[in-house]
């Protein structure tokens, strides 16, 4: 995501809240590779994980590996998360005042929102075609078609930052008040996931709110870390603006590193004993040490950028394209691989040196498309737009007659 940092200490003369706003086109403008890698790297470790969910037998799912290689892949979604949220902040922080006002770029933001989320419930169709639509009486039915998962919590967690801006206005206050409902999400998350509101407002809705046996990633907590991506951006900005923003990650690794400790450090502590219920699900303590890990890979990915200058092209590609690698690879694993047909040769269980090697095939090939993908939008970018059109414009009609 492109950024403009200025390079000049703000004057006295200027905005208050102009004052931290990069200027499009300035000679401090840059590209922030940290973060599509922080992205690109989720999005690699999101296709083992999917792999290992769908082929690892239940006896082979214990053990310390199973417990640190689980922990490991759970911080995909919090890192995935995390990265879009900081990216908003980027692109607003941009051109902020056009933003408050609502002008080209924020509906251009909006209209791709409500593209991923077509995609998102596209995915979950549990019948391709409306006429199972509208003659669908099981709830299991619906809860299947309404659930929500990390497209959808990206979404309407965006949409809840665009709505923070226009009522703040102002960025620090922005900053301060995402800040404070991040930490709201996390705290109010045992008792949201312990009502039902399936009775109280319509599915779709609640399947927002807790996983009603179907949702795996409501906006509680899970909206905790994008929110705190959004934080996290904001102050990032602010330091690169001041030039001290090799300082700044440095107190981010180590505020990363305290959270964990503080979170491991108040599990013994009478006054949070409710939160070991359900604790790797619900508990503020472990979206608190899921996020410390979070920051200190962001400002470990930060430092590979800024001092070794690696930043590897294959993944930060894969981190820009990230929707076109996180469609196909599912398509591929439970469309195509777990399908009837390919299953039947292939198996549907595998330990753990074919699930990573079959994980590695896949990475491969998804590494190579977006790479692929991303330079026909460069030189054909009218081109990809007819394909995307086209593409959307035959599943929906192929969707209304079945």
């Amino acid at each position: 995501m492109t950024t403009t940092v200025p390079r000049q200490a703000p004057t006295a003369e200027m905005p208050r809240d102009s004052r931290l706003a990069p200027k499009s086109g300035s000679a401090g403008s840059q590209r922030h590779g940290f973060v599509d890698l922080l992205r690109g790297f989720a999005l690699v470790v999101m296709i083992e994980t999917h792999v290992v969910n769908a082929y690892l037998p239940a006896s082979a799912r214990t053990g310390a590996f199973f417990f640190w290689l689980a922990f490991v892949n759970g911080l995909v979604a919090p890192s995935f998360l995390f990265a879009s949220g900081f990216s908003l902040v980027l692109q607003a922080r941009r051109r902020w005042e056009e933003w408050l006002h609502s002008g080209s770029v924020f509906w251009k933001h909006v209209r791709r929102l409500a593209f991923i989320l077509l995609v998102a419930y596209f995915l979950h169709l549990p019948h391709f075609g409306l006429s199972k639509f509208l003659t669908a009486r099981d709830p299991a039915f619906w809860k299947q078609a309404f659930q929500v998962d990390v497209l959808q919590c990206i979404v309407a967690s965006l949409l809840f930052i665009d709505a923070l801006i226009l009522l703040t206005r102002r960025q620090a206050v922005f900053a301060w008040s995402a800040a404070l409902a991040a930490a709201g999400a996390a705290l109010a998350t045992p008792w949201i996931w312990s009502q039902d509101f399936a009775g109280r407002m319509p599915l779709h809705l609640a399947l927002y709110l807790n996983p009603h046996g179907v949702s795996l990633f409501p906006l509680f907590p899970w909206i905790s870390f994008v929110l705190a991506g959004a934080v996290a951006s904001h102050l990032f900005l602010n330091a690169a603006a001041r030039q001290a923003d090799s300082r700044h990650m440095r107190c981010v690794f180590l505020f990363g590193f305290f959270a964990i400790l503080a979170a491991l450090s108040m599990r013994s502590l009478q006054v949070v004993e409710a939160w070991e219920v359900g604790f790797y699900r619900t508990s503020p303590l472990f979206v608190l040490i899921r996020l410390g890990c979070v920051l200190i890979l962001c400002a470990g990915l930060y430092a590979s950028e800024k001092r070794l200058g690696w930043v590897p092209k294959s993944i930060r590609l894969a981190g820009q394209e990230s929707l076109l690698v996180y469609v196909l690879h599912l398509l591929l694993i439970f469309g195509v691989l777990r399908g009837q047909f390919v299953s039947s040769i292939l198996g549907r269980e595998a330990g753990y040196a074919a699930s990573f090697l079959l994980s590695a095939g896949i990475i491969l090939l998804m590494l190579w498309l977006a790479r692929r993908w991303n330079d026909a939008k460069q030189s054909h970018p009218g081109l990809v737009r007819l394909v995307l059109a086209l593409s959307c414009a035959v599943s929906a009609v192929v969707f209304l007659l079945r």
